[in-house]
């Protein structure tokens, strides 16, 4: 019997590296041929499906940006059908923004998992080092606090967040963060099924319900 599959949604802003994260995840550059498309302009238009190489039943969707004319944010997770994914990776880099937070609140409240990922956290490190003489551990330590502080405000406590580099898979929290989605995969396919059949139970128990009061 296959595995169950494992929907998992690549999420955020425009320009954060949703793609390029896709692309790290399944082992590839931009300048591959089945890679995800990246550029300097929005290159995602419409939810894409990737196979994970390792377990092609977790599924990797690469979603368009939140916030563009064509992706509005209070019509973003409708327009994506985001009840069909099972776990979210909400990517941000810089800065906590308002569509950050309202695309945790909103997860939130629908009881989804969701992944912290902040990218590009190796351009702020080298930043912070250059003008201030920080270290690369203090940084991360206060790129973390900051990320929790806002998660804070969105009434998520212990949330699960990772800093990367989606150019260098190998750096800071990236084998960290796959070896998180690989070890809970069983944990999450399993809630999933047991989901979609609670489902299929409760729309049969509705038409069985519907038929009886058929007068024949």
């Amino acid at each position: 019997m296959p595995d169950y599959p494992l929907y998992i949604a690549i999420i955020g802003r425009a320009g954060v590296g949703k793609s390029t994260l896709v692309n790290s995840l399944r082992g590839l550059r931009a300048s591959e041929e089945r890679a995800a498309g990246v550029g300097v302009t929005e290159t995602t238009v419409a939810p894409t499906v990737y196979l994970h190489p390792d377990d092609p039943s977790i599924r990797l969707w690469d979603t368009p940006g939140v916030g563009t004319p064509q992706f509005q944010a209070d019509k973003y997770l409708d327009k994506i059908q985001f009840q069909r994914f099972h776990v979210f990776l909400l990517v941000t880099c810089s800065r906590f923004t308002e569509h950050d937070h309202n695309l945790a609140s909103q997860l939130l409240r629908e009881k989804k998992h969701v992944l912290f990922v902040r990218s590009k956290t190796d351009i702020d490190i080298r930043n912070e080092e250059s003008d201030y003489g920080e270290s690369a551990d203090n940084v991360k330590e206060t790129i973390t606090v900051d990320i929790r502080q806002n998660l804070t405000t969105c009434g998520i406590e212990n949330p699960v967040i990772f800093l990367v580099n989606n150019q260098k898979p190998e750096e800071l929290d990236f084998p960290e963060m796959v070896s998180y989605i690989m070890g809970h995969a069983t944990e999450y396919k399993a809630e999933a099924e047991s989901q979609m059949d609670a489902a299929i139970k409760a729309a049969f128990s509705e038409e069985k319900a519907a038929s009886s009061c058929i007068i024949l």
